[in-house]
């Protein structure tokens, strides 16, 4: 815990990015992108029944008070059975923690259907540590333990990495993001790295087993990784957006 502290005190002190390492599409150097995530995770009896009592029941997912609101259900490297959660996007953190806003959602007051559907285990609040398009899709989810000192290059390394994927001809996302407020479950940094689909993301893993250019990029992120917690893929998609 003293660890994860240091790093967010780094991280909100010191979020700087030196010029060569600003790739054309980078935001970052500016400060920490904006707004901000909730998630509520869950044990699904039924994790795609679950998904489509949610489509249908609008006024649930309206309830978290959420900009945009989708589901990630784990597809490899499951904890348990069932394993997935519901995620809300905000404008700002204030909205996040707000009582008027993500705080107002009261999920034992949520439909009966939906609350035979799922036991709820733990939620949790999260900053975008680097700029971070909301596109969905199928993801490879990395907790990972990077040392104080080394989180600025490694944000820097996760932008390096997008661009050279980006620029290779791949529609590719990745994002770092810290947990705020997730108890025992969430002490680590978590990396995602989005593609379209699974096809997308396997195409991928393919070019960088063979050789691709982009896979020093990866391998000199991965250096500054210290430990990696838990790795897994999830399947993810929007299932709202406010109006």
């Amino acid at each position: 815990m003293k660890i994860f502290n240091l790093i967010l005190i780094m991280v909100l002190a010191n979020f700087t990015i030196a010029d060569d390492h600003v790739s054309a599409s980078s935001a970052a150097g500016a400060g920490l992108p904006e707004g901000g995530f909730s998630t509520f995770h869950v044990v699904a009896e039924n994790p795609y029944e679950y998904i489509e009592a949610l489509k249908a029941a609008p006024e649930a997912l309206a309830a978290g008070g959420g900009d945009v609101v989708g589901y990630c259900m784990t597809m490899t490297g499951h904890d348990y059975p069932g394993e997935m959660f519901i995620w809300n996007a905000y404008s700002s953190l204030k909205d996040a923690l707000s009582s008027s806003a993500g705080l107002s959602y009261n999920p034992y007051d949520a439909p009966k259907q939906l609350q035979n559907m799922r036991k709820i285990l733990y939620t949790s609040a999260w900053k975008p540590l680097t700029p971070f398009e909301l596109k969905p899709g199928f993801e490879r989810v990395t907790r990972v333990m990077v040392k104080p000192e080394n989180t600025q290059k490694f944000l820097q390394a996760t932008e390096m990495v997008q661009a050279a994927i980006n620029a290779s001809g791949s529609e590719f996302e990745m994002g770092v993001f810290l947990p705020l407020g997730g108890g025992s479950k969430e002490t680590t940094m978590m990396l995602r790295g989005i593609a379209p689909d699974g096809e997308s993301f396997g195409s991928l893993y393919e070019e960088g087993y063979g050789g691709a250019a982009w896979g020093q990029a990866f391998l000199g992120m991965m250096a500054l990784v210290d430990e990696i917690v838990r790795d897994s893929h999830e399947q993810c998609e929007i299932l709202y957006t406010a109006e």
